[in-house]
């Protein structure tokens, strides 16, 4: 089997995660980077990602790069469908397949249904598949626990529940997530959909989906966390009083009833650690734990299996629902 070109575009901290991780996958080859910053257009794929990749240039736009139809477009540059748009559009019109870790493309159905029907049409007319991806939305919220729920009958109720300690993270993460602010300016911004998670509904809709339910409404909270002692961060010193973190909680409701409870919490030392948790009330009651998520390194990692499994996928806008489990050469002669 031939390596699968890949396009890069996007080389901000994930991006660049994205290509140590693709220097690493024999079955894949970089035919291109893109990005818009200036800064980084005076350095090579290689040098920014400091990986053994081709020392390609950086180019501002999608149309300066020479790669072949059917090549895959790895796409890390925003969270908002409505800003990713364009971008996907241009790879659409040559030819390209795109892995996206943009979070409202993991299941845009039901907040963006016009642009997902758009972006869908557009792309099966051109014989390519458009796919959204990552940790969360993607994988541990949504699609691993609607596989896992296939051990279990009359299922009653799901709770996953994602707990990050974002000091372990880099200092983008901990801005986001309002560390050392006012908690009062904190819950005004997540009161106006300013702050806080992008996606976190979708993983309602979506798993939802895969469990073949259909809910009447998603439900959110928000709350900004407050330090009841300081401590040392990226950002600096954080005083008590201060905001620590973000904790939200989403509520998937069927007459009324929260039928999938989804919590998150990205916090500054958060109790018992950074870990992931799945409980599924049935004719079973499972529950399982996991450790050891590293958020960018796991990203990346998703990108890239997913560039592998994506020529085995059908045109169109898909989701990790319909992602295959094995990549094309293992199942197809």
């Amino acid at each position: 089997m031939n390596p699968i070109p890949i396009i890069h575009f996007g080389l901000g901290p994930i991006g660049q995660e994205i290509g140590r991780a693709a220097a690493n996958e024999p079955r894949v080859t970089s035919v291109g980077a893109v990005d818009i910053a200036p800064e980084l257009q005076e350095f090579t794929l290689n040098q920014v990602c400091d990986a053994d990749l081709p020392a390609l240039p950086i180019v501002p736009s999608l149309a300066q790069v020479q790669a072949p139809a059917g090549a895959v477009v790895l796409q890390a540059t925003v969270s908002k469908l409505e800003q990713a748009r364009n971008q996907l559009m241009a790879a659409i019109a040559r030819g390209y397949h795109v892995v996206s870790t943009c979070e409202e493309l993991v299941w845009p159905w039901e907040d963006h249904p016009q642009l997902a029907r758009e972006l869908d049409e557009a792309a099966r007319k051109a014989g390519v598949t458009l796919l959204g991806v990552g940790v969360n939305p993607g994988m541990v919220m949504d699609t691993l626990p609607a596989l896992v729920s296939r051990l279990v009958n009359a299922i009653e109720r799901v709770h996953v529940a994602r707990f990050v300690d974002v000091l372990e993270r880099r200092v983008p993460l901990q801005e986001k997530n309002g560390l050392g602010k006012d908690p009062a300016w904190v819950q005004a911004q997540l009161d106006q959909g300013a702050m806080g998670h992008v996606g976190l509904k979708d993983s309602v809709w979506m798993l939802a989906a895969g469990l073949g339910w259909e809910l009447d409404a998603v439900a959110v909270e928000s709350r900004a966390l407050v330090a009841q002692e300081g401590f040392e961060s990226g950002l600096g010193w954080v005083a008590a009083g201060q905001c620590k973190g973000v904790r939200q909680e989403a509520q998937g409701l069927i007459a009324g009833d929260p039928r999938i409870t989804m919590e998150l919490v990205m916090e500054a030392g958060v109790a018992g650690g950074t870990r992931d948790e799945l409980f599924i009330t049935g004719d079973q009651t499972l529950h399982m734990r996991l450790t050891g998520i590293h958020g960018d390194k796991a990203t990346a990692a998703i990108v890239i299996n997913q560039a592998l499994r994506i020529p085995a996928m059908p045109p169109g806008l898909q989701t990790m629902l319909t992602a295959p489990l094995a990549p094309k050469s293992q199942y197809e002669t």
